[in-house]
């Protein structure tokens, strides 16, 4: 095996999915409207899309480390004038240098167009919000069925009816809200619907 062209298609296929992941973290909903509404993008929620990120990130690294080692002679000759002599600022790495301080500049300083980038990112996540709503309150996926009856004050005979009228299957009403609209193939969201029907 070789270890050079391993390293490279590492680097390649850790860019593809670390691409894939950040545009899902830039389009996704907030992480509470995400957890309330179970949502996910292509197969990944919010969080695995961000904890792949992270550990692909180490990996896209490492890769790099080696593909610098592997390639060290080339990227030299990148810094080297006509005459064959190491000058690091070349007309190549100046452009580099200047690409790179106008997209870090840009972005923390939010200059136009980078900061129209970025309000795409809000616009995103409006958009998530007003289609779907927020939680009643922080965390409320985690929230006991009884307590989420009681902080939203419902009523539990009724809520409890309308879950089980719609084939909500749960053992009692201490299960977490997010583990019951796991077992049903549903959202927190719509467990908090279905428990506001009328009866």
């Amino acid at each position: 095996m070789n270890l050079k062209k391993i390293t490279s298609l590492t680097m390649l296929l850790t860019m593809l999915i670390m691409s894939y992941t950040g545009i899902i973290l830039f389009i996704a909903p907030e992480g509470r409207v995400a957890r309330w509404i179970d949502w996910s993008f292509l197969g990944l929620t919010k969080t695995e899309a961000g904890e792949v990120h992270s550990t692909f990130m180490i990996l896209f690294v490492l890769a790099t480390i080696l593909h610098i080692y592997y390639n060290l002679k080339p990227i030299v000759s990148y810094l080297k004038n006509s005459a064959r002599e190491l000058i690091v600022f070349t007309k190549e790495m100046v452009v580099a240098t200047l690409l790179t301080i106008v997209f870090l500049v840009g972005t923390l300083t939010s200059t136009t167009p980078f900061d129209n980038f970025l309000e795409l990112k809000e616009v995103a996540k409006e958009y998530w919000k007003n289609i779907y709503g927020e939680p009643p309150y922080g965390r409320a996926e985690l929230s006991s069925l009884k307590t989420f009856i009681r902080k939203n004050q419902l009523n539990e005979k009724n809520s409890l009816n309308a879950l089980k009228t719609n084939n909500i299957k749960f053992e009692n009403s201490n299960e977490k809200l997010t583990d019951i609209a796991k077992a049903n193939s549903v959202s927190p969201q719509k467990l908090y619907e279905i428990m506001q029907t009328d009866f």
